[in-house]
């Protein structure tokens, strides 16, 4: 009765009181609770009918135009005032969405609502109330209920399409902050219909608003690089395709937002190759990794000149090593280290055509992090030495056609990157090399030691004439 007196409900809505001594006014709460309470007249079945459907009226109408108010009117609360509704409302939704059987949603519509409203304050005070909001759609987003779930996804999504069209300004990262949720579901959340929405929603972001987004780029590729080990071919597929579409489309006119979330790209780009239930679609994205070195090799300004989040004390020019090329020669080298045969082939062709191609553009100090990388792929085998009993025969033959295969491969390939680079790799990494090829020498697998004794052999030959007298001794000791 407060709450429908408090919004004026006008005299028209109400009974009037037989004995008239009652005054009109809307304001007047004792007039209007005897009005309402008169017994209704038995002998006049009209009036009463008439009653029943003016009090009604009453109540859907100004009742929930009253309650709408306080959501509309939460854009008039300071900065701290509102964070403390939001917490209130999120409280409130959490209680209404644990009730069983039939939960209920009409707090967590009113939030969505009141985003909308609250959406145009300056960005710290969002920050502020997003941090509450973003919370509370992490808990939704993954109720084992699918119906809240889903609604969670999709109010993400269409607050997400309105936050990004305002854009970033530069050195802000609101979109970051925003587009979280939806990675937290994509991770936590199992229900195959609730993820291939949250694909489709980001997927959806790209297409429409690709030009607005600045720092929630990381997060896109966290939720593809998480859609990547799925096993559901749809949410693989689409994933892939709209990563396809950033690589191919949008690095030509939107790399300079993208710089920091580069490596991002590449990790998820190594996971889709890394799914054995999609071979295809792993070669393609083997594919796409040689195109981010092509971009790299030909746009190295943009590295050079961009602003990076936390770059602490790195020089200006190991900028594009530790945030372009670092991060594409480590995840091949992972693909060869994670994949079946013919993935890992075809990785470590890439690998080392990337190394031959570019090679030219490396600093002398990067060579070392990059032999790193190198030598890993002989490491996996070293690992694998150590292991339980029972699956020594497996082991075996795992071991067996990676010495065969891979290792061999490999070993070829190092050795023609050193010789092609000899004159700035051998002071830094030519005992390495020594060291590498006197490993692959002592196996018992003949066709790796026979590489390995032909490949010193081509390197001696190749760049004896180079070998200062250091390195003479250093050959020697190895032999």
């Amino acid at each position: 009765l407060a709450q429908m007196i408090g919004t004026g409900v006008k005299n028209q809505f109400l009974a009037k009181s037989p004995t008239g001594t009652v005054p009109e006014s809307p304001f007047n709460f004792s007039a209007h609770v005897d009005a309402l309470l008169q017994p209704l007249q038995t002998s006049h079945h009209a009036d009463q009918q008439g009653y029943k459907e003016n009090l009604t009226e009453t109540s859907s109408q100004s009742v929930v135009v009253a309650v709408d108010r306080i959501f509309t009117g939460s854009t008039q609360l300071d900065g701290n005032a509102i964070v403390d509704f939001v917490k209130a409302l999120c409280q409130v939704s959490i209680e209404e969405l644990s009730i069983q059987p039939h939960p209920r949603m009409f707090c967590l519509t009113k939030l969505v609502e009141i985003s909308y409203y609250n959406m145009g304050r300056i960005r710290m005070q969002w920050s502020r109330i997003w941090q509450v909001l973003g919370d509370h759609f992490n808990l939704v987003g993954i109720s084992q209920i699918q119906d809240i779930s889903f609604f969670a996804v999709d109010s993400l999504r269409q607050l997400a399409q309105k936050f990004i069209e305002k854009g970033e300004l530069p050195m802000f990262h609101f979109q970051k902050d925003f587009l979280r949720p939806f990675e937290h579901i994509m991770k936590n959340n199992k229900c195959g219909t609730v993820r291939d929405m949250v694909v489709r929603c980001v997927a959806n972001m790209v297409h429409m608003q690709g030009h607005n987004i600045k720092s929630g780029w990381t997060n896109i590729f966290s939720v593809f690089h998480l859609a990547a080990a799925d096993q559901d071919e749809n949410i693989v597929e689409l994933a892939f395709q709209t990563t396809g579409k950033i690589v191919t489309q949008d690095f030509e006119t939107q790399f300079r937002a993208m710089v920091d979330s580069f490596q991002d790209a590449i990790k998820c780009l190594s996971e889709f190759a890394c799914n054995a239930a999609f071979p295809d679609t792993s070669m393609e994205a083997i594919r796409l990794i040689r195109k981010c070195a092509q971009f790299i090799a030909g746009h190295t300004q943009l590295f050079t000149d961009h602003q990076m989040e936390e770059t602490g004390n790195i020089p200006d020019v190991d900028r594009i090593w530790i945030k372009g090329w670092f991060p594409i020669l480590f995840e091949l080298s992972c693909i060869v280290s994670r994949c079946k045969l013919d993935v890992r082939t075809r990785g470590l062709t890439v690998l080392f055509d990337i190394v031959k191609t570019y090679g030219d553009q490396f600093e002398a100090h990067w060579w070392k992090d990059l032999f790193q990388v190198l030598f890993r792929i002989f490491d996996n085998m070293k690992l694998k030495d150590n292991g339980d009993d029972n699956d020594f025969p497996d082991r075996l033959a795992i071991k067996s056609e990676w010495l065969n295969t891979t290792c061999n491969h490999a070993l070829y390939a190092l050795t023609d990157v050193f010789s092609q680079y000899f004159a700035v790799v051998s002071p830094l990494l030519l005992n390495d090399l020594f060291a590498q090829l006197q490993w692959c020498i002592q196996q018992d697998n003949e066709q790796l030691a026979r590489s390995g004794i032909s490949c010193l052999e081509n390197l001696v030959l190749s760049n004896g004439s180079k070998f200062n007298a250091e390195s003479w001794d250093s050959l020697c000791q190895c032999l």
